[in-house]
């Protein structure tokens, strides 16, 4: 039997909103792959954050171990959506 290689991960997110009484949820993982495009990775955000439309979020786009902006640059910050 074929031994099955694992594919390493580069990049991952995770999301977490306000709830009704103002606190923040946990954060929820999202998914983790192989970094292809920027344009991918701003696709899947935007998916993302429309499932919690009306709500202030904040997504976690890690990129090689570090915390990154919408636009895939290192900023040790997670990404606020209002």
């Amino acid at each position: 039997m074929p031994r099955i290689l694992p594919i390493k991960t580069d990049y991952s997110l995770e999301i977490r909103y306000r709830q009704r009484d103002g606190q923040w949820s946990d954060w929820c993982n999202k998914g983790k792959g192989k970094f292809e495009t920027i344009k991918m990775v701003q696709l899947q955000i935007r998916m993302l954050a429309s499932a919690y439309q009306g709500r202030d979020k904040e997504v976690r786009f890690e990129y090689n171990g570090k915390l990154c902006n919408f636009v895939g640059e290192p900023t040790g910050n997670v990404i606020s959506l209002i």
